[in-house]
């Protein structure tokens, strides 16, 4: 069985990703998370810190003294001049981060430029193929900001690349963005999703570019936006691995502790996803 046949794995993982804390350093992120009662965590292959030895060991540490698993590996850029080398030393980088996923974006800052997975699917298939040999599982984040810019185009992607290894990223304000919800998760195979990334906000944005600044710095505790969070994570596999991704940049400046940003953003995902799924 594929490790990605979550149908069958037991429980419910809630976790946080790395974003929700992006700014503080690696030490106080795990620490935070720990402290929130996370069970997993996601970490950018990407970071800084993750390319510091002394950090690395550090951070590896710490995750081990505080029983942390790292869940998933963000930052598998697809784009031309990252190339399927660049692909390939950030699967080494995973690799050390024990993680068994590895989370792949299309991102395209041109907003002018016409979208599409044409543009990154040989690329994308190729990576699969890499992935596969070193016992790892790719997930494809879809976001209007890529090439990739909807659920319906990720499930036309993954099932015409038919890797055994390739499933779907559901980031919720992603989907709401793509002006999708419920009804659009229900009718996907659920074998075809992979992870969730929850967050929540209000059912519309003023722009792109709102929309950008929403997805990094600004987005609202689950349960305490407009999305059907509810709705959509019933359709999802029980036991898909759910990590919260929710920076606050608001209650940052208004000196919210790390740790109390982390345990708000968990009991608020934890709560949802009990009432969604229990």
């Amino acid at each position: 069985m594929n490790r990605l046949d979550v149908d069958e794995r037991p429980g419910v993982s809630v976790g946080l990703e790395h974003l929700s804390l992006r700014e503080e350093p690696l030490s106080v992120f795990v620490e935070a998370a720990a402290a929130g009662g996370a069970e997993t965590v996601c970490l950018s292959v990407a970071h800084p810190g993750v390319h510091d030895r002394r950090v690395l060991r550090e951070t590896l540490s710490q995750l081990d003294a505080l029983n942390l698993s790292v869940a998933m590996g963000d930052g598998f850029l697809l784009a031309p001049e990252e190339g399927l080398d660049g692909l390939r030393r950030k699967l080494d980088v995973l690799a050390e981060l024990g993680a068994p996923l590895a989370n792949t974006c299309a991102f395209e800052p041109d907003a002018g430029l016409r979208r599409g997975p044409g543009h990154i699917e040989d690329l994308l298939g190729e990576f699969c193929q890499v992935a596969r040999t070193a016992q790892v599982d790719v997930l494809i984040e879809f976001t209007p900001l890529s090439h990739v810019p909807s659920l319906a185009a990720a499930v036309e992607l993954v099932e015409r690349l038919d890797q055994p290894n390739l499933r779907i990223l559901v980031d919720t304000l992603h989907l709401a963005r793509a002006g999708e919800g419920p009804d659009d998760v229900r009718n996907v195979d659920r074998r075809l999703f992979g992870y969730c990334q929850l967050s929540d906000g209000p059912r519309v944005s003023e722009s792109l570019s709102a929309y950008l600044d929403e997805a990094v710095n600004e987005r609202a505790i689950p349960g305490d936006g407009e999305f059907p969070l509810g709705e959509v994570l019933s359709f999802l596999p029980r036991g898909i691995t759910v990590s919260a991704e929710v920076p606050l940049r608001g209650l940052k400046q208004a000196g919210i502790s790390p740790k109390e940003r982390a345990r708000r953003i968990l009991d608020g995902s934890r709560r949802l996803v009990a009432r969604a799924w229990m």
